[in-house]
């Protein structure tokens, strides 16, 4: 029998399974250390199937590197304690001493040791940190601002990896996804040469619906 595609086995009855293993940095926001997708009950459906398999499992990885704490944070807070409390702790109005801190309180003395401790402290204190933006974080959000489910969507993707990849060059790994935007000067050399660098291609990419 040929040899399976990485990530593919056959199961027992005959089917094909896609198996992929959390990245370990990833396993307490992910909840599961294996996941696994359906692929087809023959070879040919599966070869078929994999590839949209294997770039909506990239695209959950990379989602969840790219998502920022602050926004983990509400959403537990959300799940675990409704809309009403979220929407205080998004704005910043929890009542110090009230009912709705101690509730904070206790999810996230039961959330210690399974979240990454910055997650944690921000449900367990209802206050959020405001996470600066970066070159790297703006392109992220006009990357999902355009992205609508469509066959383009792939490519979309990949003009947003090929823009950050030429900024990295022209400027540094640190001014791309550490340094905030606004700490970023014009009057840098390197900034000037890596936006002209980049300058058709997200041109090109936002014009082309007219945004």
């Amino acid at each position: 029998m040929a040899r399976l595609p990485k990530y593919v086995f056959r199961r027992a009855n005959g089917s094909y399974r896609y198996k992929r293993n959390v990245p370990k940095h990833l396993l307490p926001l992910i909840g599961k250390e294996t996941l696994y997708r359906q692929l087809g009950d023959t070879l040919q459906e599966a070869l078929r199937t994999l590839p949209r398999v294997h770039a909506e499992i990239e695209d959950l990885f990379r989602g969840e590197d790219n998502t920022p704490s602050s926004e983990r944070a509400l959403r537990i807070i959300k799940a675990s304690l409704g809309t009403e409390i979220a929407g205080w702790v998004e704005a910043g109005i929890v009542p110090e001493y009230s009912q709705e801190e101690a509730e904070l309180n206790d999810l996230g003395r039961s959330l210690e040791g399974k979240l990454p401790k910055d997650i944690v402290r921000q449900i367990y204190s209802g206050k959020l940190i405001k996470e600066p933006l970066t070159l790297s974080k703006a392109l992220d959000e006009y990357e999902a601002y355009k992205l609508d489910g469509s066959p383009k969507d792939r490519e979309v993707i990949s003009r947003n990896a090929k823009v950050k990849q030429d900024l990295k060059a022209a400027l540094s790994k640190v001014k791309l996804e550490v340094i905030p935007l606004l700490g970023l000067y014009w009057r840098d050399r390197h900034l000037r040469a890596g936006c002209w660098r980049c300058e058709a291609a997200v041109g090109d990419w936002a014009g082309r619906d007219g945004h």
